[in-house]
C-alpha cells in the first residue's frame, strides 16, 4: 500500500505544529484553572476542574487524510500523555503541580536523601517515589464491549449510599467519562466542518470525513459496532485519557484478541474486505509511526522512545496458543511500511504455530528488528507464582519498554532498576565518603578468609540496599492521593469501582512492586573472579586483587585477563551457572520480606534501559575484569567482555534459572550472523529459548561488517533498523557512541 499523503500529511503537524500547539495550549488552560481554583478544593474536585478546563478548550485535530481521529492537540509530538515529558509540559499536569510540593515538604531529609540515592545510581524511580506520570496501561475491554457508556452508568449507579470521600471519586470518574463523550463530539463536528471546504471530487478526504463524523458522534461513548471503530477506539482513548488524566499510556492492548469478533463480523455481514481490513492496519501503524523523525540522531538517555506498544499473538483463556489472521496482518503491515513505532510485543512459546514465526522473523533476517519477543512459557507460570489467577496470567500485557502486568488488575512502577553491581564498587573502591551520603554502608571486602564469607558480605550489601529501596519510597510515595488522582484510569481497573477507590489510593486488585535487577551478570561474574582467582585456584591474595580493582586494573593486564576469562554468566558452565541460581534466590529471600510502596508483595526482574552506557561511565573498575567506565550488562544479557559466541551456551545459561521467581520480566540481546539465519534457524533458536528462563528477547540479525561498513557509508543502508534497548532506531540514526555500544555486543552463532 501506498500512504505517501497521510505521511505527509501527519509529519507536517507532527515534525512542526504539534509541540507549539501543546505549548500554546497549556499556556492558554493554566491560567484559567489557577483563576478557578479555590483554596480546599479536595483533590478530585480539582481533577475535575481540570478535566472540564481542557475539554471546553480543546481543538481536536482531524486529518483529512487519515481514517482515524484521535489528535486532541493538548500533547507534545512524542509525547505519551506524561504531565511533563522531556521538557514539554502539558495541562493535564496542572493538579500534580499545584500539590507536588507534599513530596518535599512532608520529610524534607527523606526527600533529599532519596534524590542523593538516585545520584549515585543505586536505583533509578519515575518520579519522587511513584512511577506516576509514565508506564501506564488503560484497559479497554470495558470500552470496547460496552462503550464508555456502561463505565458511566456503573460508576453513577454506585453513588447513592457511597459516603463523602467516595462520591467524591465516583462522581470524578462520572465527570471524567463524560468529557470524553464531549471531546468524541468535538470530532464529530471539527469533521463535519472540514468537509463543508473539502473538494467534492476528493473521494478520498470525503470518505474519512464522512466516517469520523458519522462515527465520532458516537464511539467510544457507545460500544465500537466495526473492526475501524474499534481499532479508531484504541487511538482515541490513548491520546484523549492521556489528555485529561497527564499520565502516559502505553499500550494498546492486544488488538488482534480484543478484535477479533469485530472483524469476523465485518467481513460475515460484507462491511469490510481482508483488503480493507489490512489498509486499516497499515494506516493505524503508519499514523502513530509519524510522531516522530526516524532520522535525528539519537544520542541521549531516551531521545527516540515513544512509549507506544501493542501485543499480539500468546495465547486464549484456556492457555492455547493464539494467532489469527489480524495477527498475521499487523506483522506483514509493520514490516512492509518499516514503522518503528507503535512497538510490536510478540508473545509467543514453543507451541506458537510456525506462520505467526516466520511472519516476525521476515523482519527481522531482513534487519528490520522492530519486534520484542515474549515467552509465554516463562511469564505465566512467573506471573501465576506472584499470585495472579491463570485467566489473568494469561491476559498479561507487555508495555513501554518490556514491563509486564496482567491486564485490568495492577499498575506496578515500571524503570524501578536496582543497580545489583554498585554496592559491590562501593564497598570495593572503600568510598565511605558517598556510602555516608547515601545513608548505606557496604562492608569492604578485604580480610575475607574464605570465599563463603566474600559471599556474606555482597549478599549483605544487596540486603542494605533492598530493604533501603523499599523504606523509603513507602516512607515517601503513600501520600500519592493527596498530590494527584487518577479517575478515568481507575475506571476500569479492577476492584477500583467495587471498593469506590481510586488507584492512588489503593484500589486496584493487587499493588505488588518490582525489582528490576541491573547489571546483575556483572555481579555475578565479578564475585565468580574472586572465587575462581583468590579461592579455588589461590592464584592472587584477596587484598592484593582488590587493590589491584581499586587502581584501575593498571599495571595489572594479566590479572584483569585471567578475570575476563573466569567462568561467568551466560557461557553454560555448570559451576557459574549454580552460582547464578543460588544468588538469585538469595536475592529473593530478601525481596520475600519487603513490603512494597503500596503494601503488596516485591518480585523481581532483570532489566535495564540506556543504563548500560549512562551507569556505566559512572561506575568504576569492577573485579570482572571491567575498566573504569565500561559499558555494564543489560538485564540478563551476558558481559561482552566474556565474548560467548555460542547461542547454545547461552540458552544452557537461562534454563538454569528459576524462572518462578521473575515475575517483573527479564530482557536478553541476541545478534545472530545474517547469512546463516534462515527463517528456519530463526524459528529453531526461539523454540529452543521458550524451554528457558528468557523472557523478552531482543533479537538482531546483523553482522559486524556490515555495520561498520554503515558507519562509513550510511547512505547505503537507508532501512537498517536494530533493537537498542527498549525501543527500535535506524543504525544510520545513532549517535557514534551508541553505534559504538551496539558494535561491542556479543555476536552469536
Amino acid at each position: 500500500m501506498s500512504y505517501e499523503r497521510m505521511r505527509n500529511e501527519l509529519r507536517d503537524y507532527y515534525l512542526s505544529e504539534a509541540d507549539p500547539a501543546s505549548r500554546r495550549f497549556c499556556e492558554e488552560c493554566l491560567p484559567v484553572m489557577d483563576e478557578l481554583y479555590a483554596p480546599g478544593m479536595s483533590v478530585f474536585a480539582m481533577k475535575r476542574l481540570q478535566y472540564g478546563v481542557i475539554t471546553e478548550r480543546m481543538k481536536p485535530v482531524v486529518f483529512s487524510s487519515c481514517p482515524f481521529y484521535y489528535e486532541t492537540g493538548a500533547l507534545a509530538a512524542q509525547c505519551d500523555g506524561a504531565r511533563d515529558f522531556r521538557g514539554h509540559v502539558s495541562a493535564a499536569g496542572w493538579v500534580y503541580w499545584k500539590n507536588k510540593d507534599l513530596f518535599k515538604t512532608q520529610d524534607p531529609a527523606l526527600y533529599q536523601l532519596v534524590k542523593e540515592q538516585k545520584k549515585e545510581k543505586l536505583y533509578n524511580i519515575c518520579g519522587y517515589y511513584n512511577d506516576a506520570s509514565q508506564h501506564f496501561v488503560f484497559n479497554a475491554l470495558p470500552v470496547l464491549k460496552g462503550g464508555l457508556k456502561s463505565v458511566y452508568e456503573r460508576a453513577l449507579g454506585l453513588i447513592d449510599g457511597a459516603n463523602d470521600g467516595e462520591k467524591d471519586f465516583l462522581q470524578s470518574v462520572c465527570e471524567g467519562l463524560l468529557c470524553l463523550k464531549l471531546i468524541g463530539e468535538k470530532f464529530a463536528e471539527e469533521a463535519k466542518k472540514k468537509l463543508e471546504n473539502c473538494d467534492p471530487a476528493d473521494a478520498e478526504q470525503r470518505k474519512n470525513l464522512l466516517r469520523i463524523a458519522d462515527s465520532a458522534a458516537r464511539c467510544p461513548w457507545e460500544a465500537p459496532e466495526s473492526f475501524f471503530e474499534g481499532l479508531n477506539a484504541l487511538a482515541f482513548l490513548r491520546k484523549a485519557i492521556g489528555s485529561l488524566e497527564g499520565i502516559g499510556f502505553s499500550s494498546f492492548g492486544r488488538p488482534d484478541y480484543d478484535l477479533e469478533e469485530l472483524y469476523e463480523n465485518d467481513l460475515k455481514n460484507g462491511v469490510i474486505t481482508k483488503e480493507e481490513a489490512f489498509e486499516l492496519i497499515g494506516r493505524f501503524l503508519v499514523a502513530f509511526d509519524c510522531h516522530y523523525d526516524h532520522d535525528v540522531q539519537f544520542a541521549g538517555y531516551s531521545d527516540h522512545e515513544l512509549e507506544n506498544t501493542f501485543v499480539l499473538g500468546g495465547c486464549d483463556e484456556n492457555g492455547e496458543p493464539f494467532c489469527n489472521e489480524l495477527t498475521l496482518m499487523f506483522l506483514r503491515a509493520a514490516r512492509e511500511e518499516k514503522t518503528i513505532y507503535p512497538k510490536i510485543k510478540l508473545r509467543y512459546d514453543a507451541r506458537s504455530p510456525k506462520v505467526m514465526l516466520d511472519e516476525a522473523d521476515k523482519a527481522v533476517i531482513n534487519s528490520l528488528s522492530v519486534v520484542l519477543f515474549q515467552n509465554d512459557a516463562a511469564n505465566i507460570p512467573a506471573l501465576i507464582k506472584l499470585g495472579r489467577t491463570p485467566e489473568e496470567a494469561r491476559d498479561y500485557l507487555v508495555y513501554g519498554c518490556w514491563g509486564i502486568g496482567c491486564r485490568g488488575v495492577e499498575k506496578q512502577d515500571d524503570g524501578a532498576y536496582v543497580n545489583a553491581i554498585k554496592p559491590l564498587e562501593l564497598a570495593v573502591h572503600r568510598d565511605f565518603e558517598t556510602m555516608e551520603r547515601v545513608g548505606m554502608r557496604f562492608e569492604p571486602l578485604d580480610g575475607a578468609k574464605s570465599f563463603e564469607e566474600v559471599y556474606r558480605i555482597a549478599l549483605g550489601h544487596m540486603r542494605i540496599l533492598l530493604s533501603e529501596r523499599a523504606r523509603i519510597t513507602a516512607a515517601g510515595g503513600r501520600i500519592w492521593d493527596r498530590i494527584d488522582v487518577l479517575p478515568i484510569f481507575s475506571s476500569t481497573l479492577k476492584n477500583c469501582l467495587e471498593t469506590k477507590r481510586d488507584y492512588t489510593q489503593r484500589g486496584a486488585k493487587y499493588r505488588d512492586d518490582r525489582y528490576l535487577f541491573f547489571a546483575f551478570p556483572n555481579l555475578v561474574d565479578s564475585l565468580l573472579a574472586i572465587k575462581n582467582l583468590c579461592f579455588d585456584k589461590k592464584k592472587y591474595a584477596l587484598d592484593d586483587y582488590l587493590a589491584m580493582v581499586r587502581n584501575g586494573w593498571t599495571d595489572a593486564e594479566i590479572a584483569r585477563l585471567d578475570a575476563v576469562h573466569s567462568p561467568g554468566w551466560g557461557m553454560g558452565n555448570d559451576t557459574a551457572d549454580a552460582f547464578a541460581l543460588r544468588l538469585q534466590r538469595d536475592l529473593g529471600e530478601i525481596l520475600s520480606g519487603l513490603e512494597g510502596v503500596y503494601g503488596g508483595k516485591v518480585t523481581m526482574g532483570f532489566l535495564g534501559y540506556t543504563e548500560v552506557k549512562w551507569w556505566g561511565e559512572a561506575t568504576r573498575a569492577t573485579p570482572d575484569g571491567r575498566h573504569d567506565g565500561d559499558y555494564l550488562s543489560q538485564g540478563l544479557t551476558p558481559s561482552r567482555l566474556k565474548k560467548i559466541t555460542s547461542a547454545t551456551s547461552l540458552i544452557k545459561s537461562l534454563r538454569s534459572l528459576d524462572v518462578d521467581l521473575m515475575g517483573g520480566n527479564s530482557v536478553i540481546n541476541v545478534i545472530l550472523p545474517p547469512k546463516k539465519t534462515t527463517l528456519d534457524v530463526c524459528e529453531a533458536f526461539l523454540r529452543a529459548a521458550s524451554g528457558s528462563a528468557m523472557q523478552s528477547l531482543q533479537l538482531n540479525c546483523a553482522s559486524l561488517e556490515d555495520l561498520l561498513d554503515a558507519q562509513k557509508h550510511p547512505e547505503k543502508y537507508p532501512d537498517l533498523i536494530v533493537r537498542v534497548t527498549g525501543f527500535s532506531a535506524k543504525f544510520t540514526s545513532l549517535s557514534p557512541d551508541w553505534q559504538r555500544e551496539f558494535i561491542t555486543r556479543n555476536f552469536y552463532e
